[in-house]
């Protein structure tokens, strides 16, 4: 996927007059020697990496066979993970600076403070090692206003080695863009609150600026927006799409977009469909009321169900997003999932399987209550777990094996029904007999 995250933070550095170069050790297939080579050649001041919990032990490996190459070179790391363990982080030398919540701001100051030999502790919203003890700054005040922000630095970048999913993808070339940034809701499995609980909207029109500058720029024809909630309100979603169609790129583009069941009606979605609105997905979650108090998602199945019938009647195709093994989660409430969504008319189902990531409420509340531990078997925190790589967190009543089967056969009843075989192969096309068959091979094998 494209790293939008990295783009922003480059086009910040950038925007500064800071010297610097990109490299995405992904779409270099983690080649340690091009990875020390680029290095090697371009000898930066600092390295700065990304990194969330699902990666960090490569992270931390990374930044140690950094730091045994080239001592001299600063070591800071950013992201949700770093945010969250900064503490050991700084302590077992894996970084030099650990920048926490947004970096557009503060890692240019923290540079131009390495660069000109300043006291780190003039620059807010980041921690770092002196004497021995870790030392914490000030908070970095949130950016309120988000169209001041430049738009991602994807001219460093590999484009063509990026791609969307296909469940996300319509049409190609496609990349990421986003809305807003902070969210007022408190789902317990939701690691956004890093950017805050007042949610920051980029105005429409900077929206629709950025849509221009990625079909003419790169011939971007969707945008896929990685917002939570986009719209939040019809006010805010009839506006761009009015934006979309005053410029005619409603003719040139399509986008798809994620929001929640009970943030959309029918005069709402009839207008993005109008502006080229084709896919939206939605967290529908769980199946059962009980569970969706349970990890505070603040809708019901009804709203799911009248959010389904009035996007179809919009024409716009559907995206369902559920969880399994939240905290209560038996085998019975785990079948009401699955049947949930079999029972929608949606085109695509994401069944991921419930992880406490570092950064949520659940997190928290699960390590209060003795039910996760803390450990550096970071890989664990996976939404695909497996009998080798058990989940980090599991129900009372559930073990490894039931999970992974729950997820396997929850694939199974939703994608190898002959109808949805149908659909997809002769109306939606987005995956084809051999993603079928790739898929059934994956579902069914160990």
């Amino acid at each position: 996927m494209p790293p939008i995250s990295l783009a922003y933070v480059a086009a910040a550095l950038e925007n500064a007059d800071i010297d610097m170069a990109v490299y995405d050790d992904y779409t270099c297939g983690g080649d340690r020697k091009l990875l020390f080579d680029f290095l090697e050649n371009s000898r930066p001041d600092a390295v700065g990496l990304t990194c969330v919990t699902p990666t960090a032990s490569r992270t931390y490996e990374i930044c140690r066979e950094i730091r045994q190459v080239f001592p001299r070179m600063y070591i800071i790391l950013g992201n949700i993970h770093p945010s969250v363990f900064y503490e050991s982080i700084l302590h077992d030398d894996i970084a030099d600076i650990v920048v926490h919540g947004e970096a557009e701001e503060s890692l240019p100051e923290t540079i131009k403070a390495i660069e000109g030999g300043d006291d780190l502790r003039a620059v807010r919203g980041i921690s770092f090692r002196e004497n021995g003890k870790v030392i914490t700054t000030d908070p970095h005040p949130y950016i309120n206003n988000l169209d001041t922000i430049p738009f991602p630095a994807w001219h460093l970048f590999p484009r063509n080695r990026y791609r969307i999913f296909n469940f996300a993808t319509v049409k190609n070339p496609g990349t990421l863009i986003l809305g807003s940034r902070g969210c007022p809701y408190r789902c317990t499995f939701c690691s956004l609150k890093i950017m805050g609980t007042k949610r920051r909207a980029r105005s429409p029109k900077n929206i629709v600026d950025e849509f221009e500058f990625l079909y003419e720029k790169y011939g971007y024809v969707q945008p896929s927006f990685i917002d939570p909630i986009f719209p939040f309100s019809k006010k805010e979603g009839i506006a761009f799409s009015n934006e979309m169609i005053a410029r005619g790129l409603h003719q040139k583009m399509i986008w798809i977009t994620e929001t929640r069941v009970d943030h959309v009606d029918e005069e709402l979605l009839t207008a993005m469909s109008a502006a080229g609105l084709r896919r939206i997905m939605y967290g529908f979650e769980v199946g059962s009321e009980q569970a969706m108090e349970k990890i505070q998602k603040r809708a019901t199945i009804n709203d799911a169900r009248i959010a389904v019938e009035q996007t179809r009647r919009a024409g716009i195709q559907i995206i369902g997003f559920f969880m399994l093994g939240v905290p209560g989660d038996t085998l019975k409430t785990i079948e009401q999932t699955i049947r949930l969504a079999a029972s929608l008319d949606i085109d695509f189902a994401k069944f991921t399987v419930f992880s406490p990531f570092p950064g949520t409420q659940a997190y928290d509340d699960l390590l209060k209550e003795g039910k996760i531990h803390q450990t550096y078997e970071w890989e664990r925190f996976t939404n695909y777990p497996t009998r080798k790589n058990p989940p980090i967190y599991l129900p009372d009543s559930l073990t490894t094996n039931d999970i992974v089967r729950s997820q396997k056969r929850a694939f199974v009843k939703f994608y190898l029904r002959p109808k949805m075989i149908f659909h997809h192969l002769f109306r939606v096309r987005t995956l084809g007999l051999r993603d079928f068959i790739n898929g059934v091979l994956t579902l069914f094998q160990g």
